[in-house]
């Protein structure tokens, strides 16, 4: 399922222009970073609050795949604590809450190298019928 998933993120030209990786994927947990870059800064040079949600969002939704079922995205928030500047990566590692038969809520934690929370969230993802295959 893992392998299936990662195809998927390296086709999806979205991933790729964000350049998240995933680094760490398993039932109820995933781990992935984001490059800082320019061209996803905003004008004070911080990486944007939308590329930061971005990051967060597929991180989260492919640890929710985990289960097997494809998910799409129901809510999302984001509360940014701190600028994400200065920094080569942004981290997320994005860990489960609860799983029910129609959604899942995971939270995530947004970090630079050196280790600061930058972000927290909370996202909630339906499960849909279609298996990941």
């Amino acid at each position: 399922m893992e392998e299936i998933l990662r195809k998927r993120m390296e086709g999806n030209e979205y991933v790729r222009h964000l350049g998240v990786e995933l680094l760490e994927l398993r039932e109820g947990y995933a781990y992935g970073r984001m490059p800082y870059k320019k061209e996803l800064a905003n004008p004070y040079g911080f990486l944007h609050g939308g590329s930061l949600y971005s990051l967060a969002d597929i991180v989260a939704g492919n640890g929710a795949c985990m289960d097997g079922r494809y998910v799409t995205t129901v809510s999302g928030t984001m509360n940014y604590l701190e600028p994400a500047v200065n920094t080569e990566y942004v981290y997320c590692e994005a860990r489960k809450l609860r799983s029910g038969r129609n959604l899942a809520v995971f939270e995530v934690r947004l970090r630079d190298d050196a280790g600061t929370l930058l972000d927290s969230g909370e996202f909630t993802f339906f499960l849909t019928e279609h298996r990941v295959e």
